[in-house]
């Protein structure tokens, strides 16, 4: 399987079937979505918060309406072997205010998968993805459904995928596992989603995703994108680890790479579901 493993901005050009039509097609009906695949550093929290802060800054000077992270970007996925849970305070925590404030700096949107202990239900910790718009504000959050048995055996299961407005666009969110089954995903085109975005920590392997995303693409018709890892997470090789964009049963679009990169996806809303005009993908120094 090629490899997409880049030193300098690459670009890969998608032929639109309206290709004149793009060119007077009103600005606001363009999407510019961000996945930082990158490596958390095990136990260095600080240092994981300012690396997607520094990301954001890169993600802004590119055009980027929103960006994603991959699943515990902070923590990373094993955090509980070393930190176990006791720490985790109630309320968004400093590392998400800290994303909050540069959000607000720079305005920029940002969907951050990081640790949740509700104020309203303190004995619950969640595997969430927090949907931070440009003015710094929580305006939504996904809750994983779909945990796995004892390496998230400390997360409360969420109750079902979420539908939010990004820039106009609705998306459907899920967390990694949760584009397995394909109830999740099929309720999110039922809600009206127009694309499915998904943060993942999803090694290749004996039990890797296989072709779980171009599946949910072909059954929904709707455009499937995962922003993963790459990097070592305790016993989980995530090196050859892919990003990807899934349209209509094909994956049109991965990435993996041992460095740290920025990749930017370039979107026109079309129908039946937005077009992927072009890819773009940066190396970024920590």
């Amino acid at each position: 399987m090629a490899r997409l493993i880049c030193a300098v901005i690459i670009g890969l050009f998608f032929q639109l079937l309206h290709a004149d039509e793009s060119s007077t097609s009103p600005q606001d009906s363009r999407l510019v979505i961000g996945l930082l695949h990158f490596a958390p550093e095990a136990k260095n929290l600080q240092a994981n918060t300012q690396a997607i802060a520094a990301a954001m800054a890169v993600a802004k000077a590119h055009g980027v309406h929103w960006l994603l992270t991959p699943e515990l970007a902070i923590t990373g996925y094993h955090f509980h072997n070393a930190l176990g849970t006791d720490w985790i305070p109630a309320g968004p925590d400093t590392f998400v205010q800290r994303i909050q404030e540069q959000a607000r700096n720079l305005e920029i949107g940002v969907l951050l998968s990081h640790l949740e202990r509700p104020l309203s239900e303190e004995s619950a910790i969640f595997n969430t993805l927090f949907v931070i718009d440009a003015t710094g504000e929580i305006i939504a959050r996904h809750r994983k459904i779909n945990t796995i048995p004892r390496s998230e055996a400390w997360s409360t299961k969420g109750d079902s995928p979420t539908l939010v407005s990004l820039s106009g666009y609705q998306a459907g969110l899920l967390i990694c596992a949760d584009a397995w089954p394909f109830e999740h995903a099929n309720r999110l085109k039922e809600q009206g989603a127009e694309l499915i975005l998904s943060s993942a920590n999803w090694a290749p392997g004996q039990y890797g995703p296989g072709d779980t995303w171009e599946q949910r693409s072909l059954e929904t018709r709707l455009p499937v994108i995962v922003n993963n890892r790459t990097g070592i997470d305790d016993s989980l090789d995530l090196r050859e680890a892919a990003s990807v964009v899934s349209v209509a049963g094909k994956r049109v679009f991965e990435h993996a790479s041992e460095q740290d990169s920025l990749i930017l996806l370039h979107w026109e809303r079309t129908q039946p579901s937005p077009t992927l005009l072009r890819a773009q993908t940066i190396i970024i120094a920590r």
